[in-house]
């Protein structure tokens, strides 16, 4: 027990000598708490696969019991209410506040397989207010005028044979930039077909989306019709991973919109054991955006691309990350479909303005390991040089908290709290931001 307080102190004392030090995409975070080793680490291109969600203990046995004596189709059903509640204020730089508080979350069904050949799958949103000013809209959490909103978000039908899987119509998409970027009240979904290879150690997706629905929305758009031009358009994309084992993956993504874009994104991730019950691991990913067709956005979207590296090492249940992201010199990276693969990216900056070099440090503690099951929190920090922007250059810096409390046994194993905070500095701005959020999950199993 000493051993493991001394650790602990080690990580908090790291943790201010980096002066509150970061981690990956901030996507890694949207369903999962921080990893409690490096080697359980899942980067953008390792979660390219939509997996069918884990099927949890019912808390109503007798609700399952009649079904064990139908086909799998029915005995293999799957229903849960997921509730969500979510409070957040966010201070812009530009000296603009948002709040509200929501609540709502999702019911969710999906079959078991008929003849190992065919599933549905069906989820319903909803989002409505608890306090939301009118004059603080912003948030995303609700519509825009601080309105409520339900929609049928997924509902599709899957084919299954010797491995690879088709799903069409409404559905989860979890590409690097085309995801459901779940950290608001309600996530994207698409309107798409999707062929897959789900398991083993080669796997792969492609397939072709007409529509999405935002984060805050019960709409389904074009793809064009996100980007504000009056031309419907889809996106197509494609993805492929080899993961043999733990200690490496390599992979790649690409995808494109007609007439306006296509992006290309690729990724190579080692990791080894070393003595003393350490671990490591070193993540490199290059991506590549440029215009395609009759160019309907103009100047608005360029080529550019970003080259990041990322270390990780961890023991105990301590997490420490360093790495470095550079950005193309001409563009933004603009992402209209879901949260960015960057390893930059934090609650309030993804660092990938045009030229900027971004530094970053992380460390995070799963405290299970002393006795506290289901807690974890990670501490991190970004640094951005010499972005190009309106009237010149200029830098920032970004600190991230988030506590969790998640816990994987009992009566709570289905709950799951999370309270962030974040400060973020820029040279030029207006003030500095600050971003609260608290959001409480529970999701009960029905069936």
């Amino acid at each position: 027990m000493l051993q493991r307080a001394g650790l602990l102190w080690g990580v908090i004392a790291a943790a201010l000598v980096f002066a509150s030090p970061t981690p990956a995409a901030e996507r890694e975070l949207d369903e999962s708490p921080p990893p409690s080793s490096a080697s359980e680490i899942q980067t953008p291109i390792q979660q390219i696969i939509t997996e069918a969600p884990e099927r949890r203990p019912t808390l109503f046995p007798w609700l399952r019991q009649p079904l064990q004596k139908l086909p799998p189709f029915f005995a293999d059903t799957q229903l849960e209410t997921r509730f969500r509640t979510y409070y957040l204020r966010k201070d812009r730089t530009s000296d603009v506040l948002s709040e509200a508080w929501a609540m709502g979350g999702s019911i969710y069904y999906r079959s078991g397989w008929l003849e190992d050949l065919f599933a549905v799958e069906v989820e319903g949103f909803t989002s409505q207010p608890i306090v939301a000013p009118d004059d603080r809209d912003g948030t995303l959490l609700l519509a825009p005028g601080q309105e409520g909103y339900s929609v049928l978000g997924i509902a599709n039908g899957k084919l299954r044979y010797k491995g690879i899987e088709l799903t069409g119509y409404r559905q989860y998409l979890d590409l690097p930039y085309l995801n459901r970027n779940d950290n608001r009240m309600t996530p994207n979904t698409f309107e798409a077909i999707t062929l897959q290879k789900p398991e083993g150690e080669l796997r792969f997706i492609t397939g072709y989306a007409w529509r999405i629905k935002p984060r805050n929305s019960d709409d389904f758009e074009s793809f064009g019709k996100v980007f504000g031009l009056d031309k419907d358009r889809g996106n197509a994309y494609g993805g492929v991973i080899w993961d043999p084992n733990l200690n490496f993956h390599i992979g790649a993504y690409a995808g494109a919109v007609p007439d306006v874009g296509a992006r290309a994104y690729g990724e190579l991730g080692f990791g080894r054991g070393l003595p003393h019950e350490w671990h490591a691991r070193i993540d490199g990913q290059f991506m590549y955006l440029w215009d395609i067709g009759d160019d309907l956005l103009g100047d608005a979207l360029d080529d550019t691309w970003n080259l990041a590296i990322r270390a990780a090492a961890s023991r105990a249940g301590a997490v420490f990350r360093l790495g470095l992201g550079i950005a193309g010199p001409d563009n933004p990276d603009r992402n209209n479909f879901g949260g960015t693969a960057s390893y930059t990216d934090l609650m309030q900056r993804t660092f990938n303005a045009p030229d900027e070099k971004a530094l970053l440090a992380s460390v995070s503690y799963d405290f299970s390991g002393l006795g506290v099951d289901g807690l974890s929190a990670i501490l991190n920090f970004a640094a951005g040089f010499d972005a190009k922007r309106l009237g010149g250059r200029s830098d920032a810096q970004e600190v991230d908290v988030t506590i969790d409390y998640r816990p994987k046994k009992g009566w709570l194993r289905n709950f799951w709290l999370r309270v962030r905070g974040s400060w973020l500095h820029q040279e030029s701005a207006a003030q500095d931001g600050t971003d609260v959020r608290v959001i409480l999950r529970y999701d009960l199993p029905v069936i």
